[in-house]
């Protein structure tokens, strides 16, 4: 894989991105800051299977996965300048009825990790970050706002209007946004790929937050502040991240496939312990998430991968060993969520993941 001279390096990891990272989403030099990504996310994805089984979960239907140190990941690890702690989940589904989703979670996780659930998991046991401020009981929550769109220069565009001097990765996200999803794939591309940081706060409980803080390129590359409620005696979280979305394969059916490409952000809108963000502490999450049809669109292949720190006093490893059993309980939750925001096409069904 060879990254592009004038292009800054992307790494997967925890270390964020500013907006000077960014090239102008009018220059060469974008689309060729998107397809490096892009490469680096299917390169990741790619090498998942050869990851270390770590358990499975979600009644036998979710391979659990580690990126370890044997020779066929170390290369990998190099080449995109991985060095944190990576887990990632696999899953395959169906519409046909091989098995039925048993005992679906709470209507509470999100369909990209979630990484405010691990501080849920590890609070409940410890006292940290204590509040400053506390809510008042029954105040009305803020709802989740999309500002204006911005471009990379601070201007206003038309999210809807697609013109012909628009990039091409703008006009091939738009060809597949807003369809009525007929196919099994179609409908994980409406909850997972379109809409995606509107979508969270419809099956993520503790989401209180969703802000746009700047567009490069409506449903492509967007900066999102996502805000968590954390339970007593814990801060809210809050995640800054940079937003990448793309159909990888719109066509033929059957070969389909998306990817969601999370990157940490450092955006001047939004510093941390300043204003609205005084008593929340900021955590930095980088995960890679692709959907793809198999058998000729008989079966979607889930995988997701990331890495996380809640930060505040959440130590590291205690966040990576709980990080396994999180990431899975994604999947049966929104399979729930999606099944009935978009009913067309019946239940879904999960695969028993190989031994």
């Amino acid at each position: 894989m060879t990254v592009p001279s004038k292009i800054k390096t992307p790494l997967l990891d925890l270390k964020p991105l500013t907006p000077e990272d960014v090239p102008s989403p009018d220059s060469p030099e974008f689309c060729a800051f998107l397809d490096t990504y892009f490469t680096y996310g299917e390169t990741l994805a790619g090498t998942m299977d050869k990851w270390k089984k770590h358990s499975v979960k979600c009644d036998g239907t979710v391979q659990i996965v580690n990126l370890h140190n044997s020779a066929g990941c170390l290369e990998a690890k190099k080449q995109l300048g991985i060095k944190e702690y990576w887990c990632g989940r696999i899953s395959i589904h169906t519409t046909q009825s091989i098995r039925q989703i048993e005992h679906p979670l709470p209507r509470r996780s999100s369909s990209q990790y979630n990484p405010l659930t691990l501080v849920h998991a590890i609070s409940h046991s410890l006292h940290l970050d204590t509040p400053s401020s506390t809510t008042s009981p029954g105040a009305p929550e803020e709802p989740h706002r999309r500002q204006p769109p911005i471009n990379g220069d601070g201007n206003e565009s038309n999210l809807h209007a697609i013109v012909e001097d628009e990039v091409d990765e703008q006009t091939r996200q738009a060809k597949v946004m807003n369809d009525a999803p007929e196919t099994l794939y179609e409908r994980f591309r409406r909850g997972l790929l379109e809409y995606h940081s509107e979508n969270e706060r419809e099956y993520i409980e503790s989401c209180r937050e969703t802000e746009c803080l700047q567009v490069f390129q409506p449903h492509v590359a967007e900066v999102w502040r996502l805000t968590y409620k954390t339970p007593p005696p814990t801060n809210p979280r809050t995640f800054v991240v940079l937003l990448l979305s793309r159909e990888l394969k719109t066509d033929p059916k059957g070969q389909r496939e998306f990817m969601n490409i999370s990157i940490p952000f450092d955006h001047p809108n939004c510093p941390p312990k300043q204003g609205g963000e005084k008593s929340r502490v900021r955590g930095a999450y980088v995960s890679v998430e692709r959907v793809r049809e198999l058998d000729e669109g008989t079966k979607v292949e889930w995988k997701m991968a990331t890495s996380s720190d809640a930060g505040g006093n959440v130590l590291r490893f205690m966040t990576n060993a709980s990080l396994p059993g999180k990431i899975a309980e994604d999947v049966p939750s929104f399979l729930k969520w999606m099944v009935r925001r978009f009913p067309q096409g019946g239940e879904v069904a999960s695969h028993p993941a190989s031994a």
